[in-house]
């Protein structure tokens, strides 16, 4: 009796365990049929024609921009800070005073040093008298017009120091901040505050020696910076570094760029271009219509297919950027729809409705 019941039990067991796995293989049956009978969605995307223009060459380059004069503008003296005659961010012009020290006791020692040099003078004028007749020797004459000599000396001195307690700007410019404050001593060498002459600026640059036939003094080359995008600033090379770096094959070079509207600033990063003087007939395509791949780069373009337009992946070698535009050495031709907006979607085969047409007519199209 026991075991029959125990034979009916399992082989419920195996009934109801074989209902399971056939209904759980029954349902991953009717997934795979469902996925592989669901039409494909269609991908809204945005195309451009590749286009052949004619494309001339250039050597890029990063650059570091500086002022062509810039310093920090310090007093050659120590001293209390009696006077501020400049405002930070202001223009200044050649020789304007900015700042004075306190001078009270070398203006004290000018007096007294003015008044030895006053009574040296009459003493060698009295001099210079007496050995006409012959009252004093010529030893007396020649040593009293050294001591005025001496004494002028030391005059000059105290006027040079005075002079010295008066800081005034080197070259015209425009000043930073200030960096000291009224009734502060100041030790010698200092910094009161940065000037810049933003009228012209150097790019520092490195060339590479294959590229020494373009580094001639005064051809023209571009810029762009991150700071103004789109624009582009003219210039020309300055002065190239005599010697290539053994080390690194690379020749520094220096150009210069007019800054009369000011937008250029010291420290700022520039993109250098030097251009090469011919040109070549290319494909391009804009760069946003690049998918950057490790196994390759690669562009979508908009193809006629069976039902439809449909993407297909193309693998493509990309030459030089300029301007939101790269060159396509390989693997495209000029006039192939590509796509611009929406290839994160697409795969190789996916359909596609092209912005700016009707869906109906591409499917009757297609048929």
């Amino acid at each position: 009796m026991k075991i029959k019941r125990m034979a009916i039990m399992l082989t419920a067991s195996v009934v109801v365990f074989g209902g399971v796995l056939g209904f759980v293989q029954f349902k991953q049956m009717m997934i795979k049929q469902y996925f592989a009978t669901m039409p494909k969605p269609v991908i809204p995307v945005t195309v451009e024609p590749a286009k052949a223009e004619q494309w001339r060459d250039s050597v890029q380059a990063v650059g570091t921009l500086a002022a062509v004069n810039g310093v920090d503008i310090s007093a050659s003296n120590s001293g209390l800070v009696t006077d501020i005659a400049f405002q930070s961010g202001q223009p200044v012009k050649k020789g304007q005073m900015l700042l004075r020290l306190d001078s009270d006791v070398e203006k004290a020692s000018l007096r007294s040093a003015q008044a030895e040099a006053d009574l040296a003078r009459i003493s060698a004028n009295r001099q210079r008298q007496l050995v006409r007749s012959d009252a004093v020797s010529q030893a007396a004459v020649d040593k009293a017009e050294a001591e005025l000599k001496v004494k002028e000396a030391q005059v000059a001195s105290l006027r040079a120091q005075i002079d010295k307690k008066q800081v005034h700007a080197p070259f015209d410019g425009v000043l930073g901040v200030r960096k000291v404050d009224l009734g502060q001593f100041i030790q010698s060498g200092e910094a009161i505050v940065n000037l810049q002459d933003l009228s012209v600026m150097l790019a520092d640059f490195s060339l590479s020696q294959r590229d020494l036939e373009l580094a001639s003094v005064g051809r023209p080359i571009r810029m762009t910076t991150d700071s103004w995008p789109g624009q582009v600033f003219d210039g020309n090379i300055a002065a190239i570094e005599p010697k290539v770096d053994s080390k690194t094959g690379m020749v520094l070079a220096q150009a210069r760029f007019p800054n009369a509207e000011g937008k250029l600033r010291p420290g700022m990063f520039a993109r250098i271009e030097i251009l090469r003087d011919t040109t070549a007939e290319v494909v391009t395509v804009p760069v946003e219509a690049v998918s950057y791949n490790l196994h390759g780069d690669a562009v979508f373009i908009v193809e006629d297919g069976a039902e439809g337009p449909q993407a297909a992946r193309q693998v493509v070698q990309l030459g030089e950027r300029k301007d939101g535009r790269v060159v396509i050495l390989k693997g495209l031709h000029a006039g192939a729809q590509v796509v611009t907006t929406g290839q994160l979607k697409l795969e190789h085969g996916s359909k596609v409705q092209v912005a700016g047409t009707d869906p109906l007519k591409q499917a009757a199209k297609a048929e």
